[in-house]
Order: C-alpha cells, then structure tokens, then sequence
C-alpha cells in the first residue's frame, strides 16, 4: 500500500543513522514487520490493532508525531476498503448452462401412469355402488307402515309420590347471641389505689395513717399504694386527680383547683367527716375593787 507512510519512517530512520536491527532491538518490532510497515504492505501485519501499535512505537521511537501518523493510517485502510467495493463484478460466462431446472420445465405436467388410472377406475365404481346402494335402503324405509305406539304404564310409584303433601321445610333455628362475660377483676387482699394526673396537681397520700407521699405531679404521671386497712388522698386539684381503686376507675375527685380529701378502704371510698377545731373563749379580766 503505497501512501507515503512507508517513505516517512525510512526516510526519519535513515536521517538518524538507524538500521532495521537498531531498531528492533529498540522498540521490540520484528524486521520482517518493520520492512512491511516501511513497504506499506500492511497485510503482513497480524491483525489492524497491531498495525497501529507498530506504528505508534515506530514513529515515537523516530520522534514523529505519531498521532498524525496513525491518521494518515487510517486515511489510507479506508480508501483501500473503498475501492474494493467499488471494483466490478465478473460478468458471467455466456453459454455456462444453469444445473438449477427452470420453472416452466418444474411445473411442466406428467403424465398419468397406468396404475393410477387403474385406480381412479376403482373409485369411481365404488363411488357409484354406495350410491345405488343408499337409494334402494332409503325406498325399503318408506314403504314400512309404521307401527302403532303401546301406550305408556304409569309407574305406581310415580303417582304416589306425587300425591303425597309436601312436607314443610323446617325453619333453621336462629342462634342465640353470645353475651360476652364480665372480665372478672383481680382479687386484692388489701387496699390497691392508682392515682394518676390529669393535669398539674399537688399531691399528699397516707398509706394506714402514714405519709408516704408529698408532691406535685406532672399530666400522664401515676403511683401505686398498697395499705392493709385504708389509703387516704388530699389533692389540691380535684380535676387533675383520678383514682383507680382495686382495678375500679373511681373517675376524678373533684373540681378544676378545689381542695378534696378522701379514703378508700376494703369495702370502698369513704369521706372523712371534717373536725371542727374549737376556737378558745377569752377570760374576762377580773374588775379592781376600789
């Protein structure tokens, strides 16, 4: 392939003194590979990509532009792509003769063999038997009289099923709703009392006459006291404060900020009657005698 490729790498080697085992020993390119490139003849080459590695090397190790190189490469395999597509086809050879039959000789028609007309013979005298055959036994049929029918014997049975009464479906027995039981409450031995706060309250408990508890309690709080004989609550804040006494939610004791004292014990709650502190009366001076 003559394109000027071949000429540039010579010419570089020559002008810096190198010869083809210079550079083989140099860029590790056989000679016969380094004379192809230099020749143009790139089909000798093993395979495209190989060519263009050869020549990467080659023209690097010449200090050419090898970019440039390997462009004018390419210039050139697809000018050589083209013009072998666009070489002309051989004409064919006038007088070869086609081995492939024509269509006119492949549907020309063949002649009947004589067993084949032996047998449409057949068949057609078959067909012309059956045919006689159906029309004399369609004849016969007509001309039979028909017979008279005998008439039907009702089965006993029948009729007296079908005078029999109905007899009455019965109703289907509607069940009888389930009445869910009573979840039946712990049983406490003792005085169990929650207290929970509805809102902000100030709380005081005495578990069988003893303080067990004194202070403010915050919304969503709770506290648990047990006592053997009674537990009391004082709340500054009736409304804030509920009750669950032995598993019974006992609601809350009072009103939004009002003051309520009261005391569970085993049988329930029980209002403590308020003790009525008696005032002292004042002694009159005694009066001087003059």
């Amino acid at each position: 392939m003559k394109n000027g490729i071949g000429d540039l790498l010579r010419e570089a080697r020559e002008a810096r003194g190198h010869s083809l085992e210079d550079v083989e020993k140099a860029t590790r390119i056989r000679v016969k590979y380094l004379e192809a490139l230099e020749s143009g003849d790139f089909g000798v080459l093993p395979s495209a990509t190989q060519a263009r590695g050869f020549l990467r090397n080659y023209a690097q190790f010449l200090g050419l532009d090898a970019e440039a190189v390997l462009a004018r490469y390419g210039e050139a395999v697809n000018k050589k792509s083209f013009l072998s597509l666009a070489a002309p086809r051989p004409k064919p050879v006038e007088g070869a003769r086609s081995e492939r039959p024509t269509l006119a000789r492949a549907r020309r028609p063949r002649l009947l063999s004589p067993d084949l007309l032996i047998a449409a013979v057949v068949t057609l005298g078959l067909g012309s038997l059956l045919l006689w055959g159906g029309a004399q036994l369609a004849s016969g049929l007509a001309a039979t009289p028909t017979g008279t029918r005998a008439p039907a014997t009702a089965t006993p049975g029948a009729g007296t099923s079908a005078a029999r009464p109905d007899t009455p479906t019965p109703l289907p027995v509607a069940a009888s709703p389930t009445v869910p039981l009573p979840t039946p409450l712990p049983n406490y031995s003792g005085v169990n009392l929650i207290v929970r706060a509805e809102q902000r309250a100030w709380l005081s408990v005495k578990v069988d006459g003893v303080e067990v508890f004194a202070g403010l309690m915050v919304p969503g709080a709770s506290k648990e006291f047990v006592g053997q004989q009674v537990v009391e609550v004082a709340t500054g804040n009736g409304l804030g404060t509920r009750v669950i006494w032995n598993g019974r939610d006992q609601g809350t004791l009072g009103e939004i900020g009002e003051v309520v004292v009261r005391l569970w014990t085993l049988e329930g709650m029980i209002t403590p009657t308020p003790t009525i502190t008696p005032i002292p009366s004042k002694t009159p001076r005694a009066s001087e005698t003059p």
